[in-house]
């Protein structure tokens, strides 16, 4: 777990594409609210492992969505409904659930239709706001922080002895890589 929040925190810093980092962020909140008793989520996380993207942020994304997503399920469960309850669509659901292991996919759902539906929904806009968000971060708040590691300041921050134990942790992980 440690390694992925390096790896998040390090590819903020770095030169990594803002777009691996906002598709993570984007498909970790699609994972966290979509339920976990059905066929559809394992296959989306498979998915997900292979699709280029910061690792870091899809985990630390799906973790921190994971414990606001319970939040949601009301209105997760309402567009649920709604998208079952749609007449045009029926008999796709029919032609779908003839289907070996479709059905295991608990699409009929309405917390899984809902939770599909919404975190295809939210995808476009989290991916948008993330992307924005790392360039803004880049272009205002890293230099701030490379202008504060100079100083004394950083100097007692790193003294903190979590953030001691952190960096250690960090230098025995970066010379077993080596």
């Amino acid at each position: 777990m440690l390694q992925y929040v390096f790896s998040f925190f390090s590819s903020l810093n770095k030169n990594a594409h803002p777009g691996d980092i906002a598709h993570g962020v984007a498909l970790g909140l699609m994972l966290a609210i979509l339920p976990k008793n059905n066929l559809l989520w394992p296959a989306l996380f498979a998915f997900s492992i292979f699709v280029r993207m910061n690792k870091g942020a899809f985990f630390l994304s799906f973790i921190f969505f994971g414990f606001i997503s319970p939040f949601c399920d009301v209105l997760i469960e309402r567009l649920g409904f709604w998208v079952l309850s749609l007449q045009a669509l029926h008999g796709l659901y029919a032609t779908l659930d003839t289907i070996p292991f479709v059905g295991m996919t608990k699409f009929y759902n309405t917390m899984v239709a809902g939770g599909l539906l919404f975190g295809l929904i939210l995808y476009v806009p989290v991916y948008i706001i993330v992307r924005l968000l790392v360039r803004l971060y880049r272009t205002k708040v890293q230099p701030k922080f490379s202008k504060i590691e100079g100083s004394k300041s950083f100097g007692v921050l790193s003294k903190i002895p979590i953030l001691r134990h952190l960096k250690k942790i960090k230098d025995v992980k970066d010379m077993i890589e080596q």
